[in-house]
């Protein structure tokens, strides 16, 4: 497979991913929202705030994949800034590997506590939600996000192999 079609391919989980991180946002805007004007009767929705941060907690995991392959993290380039082109090219490759180590770390230990959370029956106070599914649902996200990294680390040493 050509690196254009992997990058096609992953860019499509990618885009999947932000979809469902979107949705994550809606509900919990819907949910703040639904609270918020059922506080101003005097019957807010219990356990909203546990809806809010599970949701919010996945979906900002999940937007992470797109962003990944975009390229469109925040970029420190104080110390970089005087070096040539070719040597800052080599630093960011060489970061985007280490990222995308340092994430497939925290999916393989989110997975953890997910299976732990699960075997201890773990649960929110007041809506008894299954702590587990969030832990899933984040390491399903750090998975992707780690797969995007790796293939744009990989990318960006194919780039700077290449003749100028």
């Amino acid at each position: 497979m050509s690196l254009a079609a992997l990058r096609g391919a992953l860019t499509r989980l990618a885009v999947i991913c932000a979809l469902l991180g979107g949705a994550l946002l809606l509900l919990a805007v819907g949910v703040t929202t639904a609270s918020v004007l059922r506080g101003a009767f005097g019957t807010p929705i219990l356990g909203d705030s546990e809806i809010v941060e599970l949701a919010l907690g996945v979906a900002v995991v999940l937007c992470m994949p797109l962003c990944e392959m975009k390229g469109a993290h925040v970029l420190v380039d104080f110390f970089t800034q005087a070096l040539p082109a070719r040597g800052a090219a080599g630093l960011d490759a060489v970061m985007r590997a280490v990222a995308a180590l340092v994430v497939a770390i925290l999916a393989w230990r989110l997975a953890i506590g997910g299976y732990n959370m699960w075997d201890r029956e773990r649960d929110s106070m007041f809506l008894q939600l299954p702590f587990w599914w969030g832990y899933a649902a984040a390491a399903v996200g750090m998975a992707a996000w780690s797969l995007c990294a790796a293939f744009v680390a990989v990318e960006s040493f194919v780039r700077l192999r290449r003749p100028a």
